[in-house]
């Protein structure tokens, strides 16, 4: 009797669970796997009306050689720090946001006309103070008033160098001891030169060395 009672008891145990385990997958929802990998794929895309970005980073005291000593040069700030910019690839017909850090001083050479803004959205650059490495001003208060606006042209005596590509007409002064940003938008696809207008190279018109070499203050922009 006690074995029967004991059989009937865990018949019935057996058949609840089993019972359990039937509603608990009806009523479980399990998420869907495409569900999962579209939420992960749409968070890590970049939305496509956002800015393509570019930093450029300039900085005077580079060993040329040892018998004519420091050069300025440009690299481009990408994932493994400063690359070379001997060859920069940008995107057409999509906004580009393009830094350009200086840790320079004023070029003695520089004139106003490099200075002027062209090519940019709006045709103006936007200018942030305090980048000097040292930590000590290196640029005169003439544009203490433009620091943190949009300016169209910038000074010979706070200009350190210009990036620009003289076949879009693109020209971006880089103001001594700052940074400047840039929005460019380019319809044109193909290759390109990016060079420095201001004479700061090597020679008695200071036009070589660094001023003819690519990775340095020129180098080829391909647009694609």
């Amino acid at each position: 009797m006690n074995k029967n009672i004991l059989t009937i008891a865990a018949m019935i145990l057996l058949l609840s669970i089993g019972i359990g385990i039937g509603w608990g997958f009806q009523t479980t929802v399990f998420p869907s796997s495409t569900s999962s990998i579209s939420t992960m794929q749409t968070s890590s895309v970049t939305p496509s009306n956002a800015p393509y970005m570019l930093t450029l980073v300039e900085i005077m005291q580079n060993l040329w050689n040892s018998s004519a000593g420091m050069q300025p040069k440009f690299f481009v700030l990408g994932g493994h720090g400063l690359e070379s910019s001997a060859n920069i690839s940008l995107p057409a017909n999509r906004l580009i946001q393009l830094t350009i850090i200086s840790y320079d001083t004023p070029e003695p050479n520089a004139t106003d006309a490099e200075g002027v803004v062209s090519g940019t959205v709006g045709g103006t650059v936007y200018v942030i103070n305090g980048t000097l490495a040292s930590g000590t001003a290196n640029v005169t208060m003439a544009m203490a008033t433009d620091w943190g606006h949009n300016v169209t042209a910038v000074p010979a005596s706070e200009l350190a160098h210009t990036f620009t590509i003289q076949q879009l007409g693109i020209n971006i002064p880089v103001v001594a001891g700052s940074t400047v940003i840039a929005y460019v938008d380019i319809h044109q696809t193909g290759k390109f030169t990016w060079v420095c207008l201001t004479p700061c190279g090597l020679g008695d018109n200071g036009l070589a060395g660094a001023m003819d070499t690519p990775g340095w203050m020129m180098g080829n922009v391909e647009v694609s």
